[in-house]
Parts: C-alpha cells; structure tokens; sequence
C-alpha cells in the first residue's frame, strides 16, 4: 500500500477503505507505466479522475462532507451576487456562466434573487466536470427554480457560447498545481513517485518554464510552495468565453509576497478529509479534498496579458458589506439568528471576510461594480 501509516484521525468505513485500495492501486499502475507524475497530474488524476478522482466518488461539500462553501452557508452571497450583476444584465444583457457549479446551490440562489430583481439572465450555464454533481445540480434547479429551469444548461467542460458574467467561487483552489522545492538556487519540481510501491515525493529536474514562473522571486534553499500553473489555461478559456462584461472569481489566497512570504517556507496545500485540515496529498488519493492558496498577483497578471481590466480586489467581507449582506437578515426567530450567525462566518476577518478575496476581471464593462467601493486594494497586487 502507498502509505499503510495513516494518521489516527483518517479512519475509514470499509466502503472507503475499499475504495482507497482501488485508487492506490490504480495510481500505482500509472507510475509504473509512464514513470513519476508531476504534482500537477497526479492532483489531476486525485481530483478529477472520473472513476477514481474525488469529486466523482464523493458528496463534498456541506456539513456531513468534507468542507462547507460559502453559498452552503446561507442565500446572502447569492444576493450580494444579484445586486451586483443585476445592472450589468440590465445595461449588457446576456449569460451568465458559472465555472464549478458543484451541487447547485449557488446557482439556484442567484437565479431567485434576479428573478425578484427582475433581471433573470437569458441563459445560466452551469459548468461542473464531475458527473454526480452534475446530477445534484439538475436536481436542485428543478426542486428549487423550476420558474427558471429552462434557461439553464448544465454541462461538463465550456460551452460554444458567451457570457456577459462568468462567475467561480472557490475553483482557482483546485486547479492542479506545480508543487517545487528551491536546491541550489534552482526551483525543482516535486514529482510523485512510488518506491517499494508507497507514494513519495522525488526531486525531478528544474525546467524552464518554472524558472520564468517565479523569476521574480529569490527564494532560498530548502523552501517549498506552489506555482498555480493552472490558472493560465483556466483564464484563457474564460476569457475567450467573455463578451462585454466581467469575471468575478471568489478564493482564499494571498497577493504574491504574501504567498512567498519568508515564514511560508512550506507552502500553502491543503487538504480536507471528514472537515479535518492537513498537508498531505499523498495518504488518501481520491478519498480528499486537494487545494492550494491562490496567488492573486499572478491572476492578475495573466488576466491583463489576455487583454482583461483588473477592475476590483478586495476582502470577502468588505465585498459583501459593500452588497449591503445582512439587510435582509430577518428577526430574532431561528432562522433570523442562523442568518446572522451565517453572515458573520461570511464576513468577519477571523472567520471567511479576510482570508477569503474577490477579483474581478472585465473587458469593455460599462457599469461600474459596487462591490468593491468600501474597499478596493488592487494596488496591493501590482505595487
């Protein structure tokens, strides 16, 4: 087995330890075919892997799952959303897309608060690459909006079409990543590898491209983190994708001195088995959540070199407040205290308002954005 020590913590039911030795011994064949994975792949394969990856075999998302997401919390970031989209689809009309649409939930929020708005888009697509949430989502919009359902489409990769607003909550995350180590000045992956048939990281040869990655950076010997070289291709697409309008990406991460601040010599992965947080990607493949922090310098980078503004970074929190979250919080019944209790888990900064950030990237955009008028620190990103 790749690694038989697993942490008390990481007891599994016998359906998951079957499971897990599916996918051990799956990820095990694909090394001894082609050889060390790059960190990149092997995230990939543990996430995305249609008959082994995470996202295909497991209900992730919510209290009994593995992590909760903002719109599993409550209705008011769909809300904040409406508010915010509601004049650009008045002034620019169109579709919306959102990129992993996971069970729904937001996009089903978002369409009844437009709807009482009176600013449904003529076409939400929903984009989610694992199957079973796909599933989940259709479920949902036809339970929650059937007034709306007609206008949605629910598909596994981009659609031929284009979109006023392209919307991501919580996906830069778990887009695959270069994990690399500095060794002699040099940036080296870190590749998988499966000596005496357990997974391992081994050292692999420095390359060019990681070398123009983090150019800009002087790190030393013995610091580990990660290069977020997925999001090129994810921006590319969704600026391709986008007509006049904006793409408003919600994430934790930091700007880039802070993601290679000194004290982070480890790096910023994570990983989310049973709402238990810990670094290693390697014990339980496809049985866990995989992430790392967004470096949002480097998003806004790539966005400017595909022709996009930067038009807005701020907290999560500042966002919010920004959207008026809590006007309509209710009384002091049950549901009114749970709304309340869900807006300070949204917004304040010791709970998801700081290290959570909103970025929005916009081509041709004739309506200014609100959410970023209590608070814009884009200047943060390229000073």
């Amino acid at each position: 087995m790749p690694n038989p020590s697993r942490p008390a913590w990481a007891t599994l039911t016998p359906a998951q330890a079957q499971i897990l030795a599916r996918n051990e011994q799956a990820v095990l064949q694909l090394i001894e075919r082609g050889g060390p994975l790059t960190f990149s792949e092997y995230m990939n394969w543990a996430l995305y892997d249609q008959d082994h990856g995470y996202y295909a075999q497991h209900e992730a998302f919510g209290e009994s799952g593995d992590f909760v997401t903002a719109p599993l919390l409550s209705s008011h970031l769909a809300r904040c959303l409406a508010r915010e989209w509601a004049p650009i689809l008045d002034r620019h009309g169109g579709t919306i897309m959102e990129v992993g649409c996971g069970n729904g939930q937001l996009a089903a929020d978002t369409l009844e608060a437009l709807g009482r708005l009176g600013q449904p888009p003529t076409r939400y697509w929903m984009i989610e690459r694992s199957a079973r949430q796909r599933a989940a989502a259709a479920a949902r919009i036809a339970t929650s909006v059937p007034q709306w359902a007609d206008r949605v489409r629910i598909v596994a990769d981009w659609p031929d079409d284009e979109a006023t607003i392209i919307v991501g909550n919580e996906v830069l995350d778990a887009l695959p990543v270069t994990r690399f180590r500095i060794q002699d000045q040099e940036p080296q992956p870190l590749l998988v590898a499966a000596p005496e048939g357990r997974l391992r990281y081994v050292v692999g040869d420095a390359t060019e491209a990681l070398r123009t990655e983090l150019a800009d950076l002087a790190l030393p010997d013995g610091y580990e983190s990660e290069a977020l070289t997925g999001a090129f291709g994810f921006l590319e697409e969704a600026a391709r994708h986008l007509g006049h309008g904006v793409i408003l990406l919600i994430d934790y991460g930091f700007p880039r001195p802070e993601f290679y601040h000194p004290d982070r010599s480890g790096g910023t992965l994570m990983c989310h088995f049973r709402q238990h947080a810990h670094p290693d990607p390697l014990i339980l493949p496809g049985l866990q959540d995989i992430t790392a922090h967004v470096d949002f310098t480097r998003v806004a980078q790539i966005a400017m070199r595909l022709g996009l503004t930067l038009a807005g970074y701020t907290s999560q929190g500042a966002f919010l407040l920004s959207l008026g979250i809590g006007e309509d919080a209710g009384g002091d019944d049950a549901p009114g205290l749970r709304a309340r209790q869900a807006i300070k888990r949204l917004t304040l900064p010791h709970e998801m308002g700081e290290l959570f950030k909103v970025i929005a990237l916009a081509r041709d955009l004739a309506v200014p954005l609100q959410g970023f008028r209590l608070l814009d620190r884009r200047r943060r990103l390229l000073g």
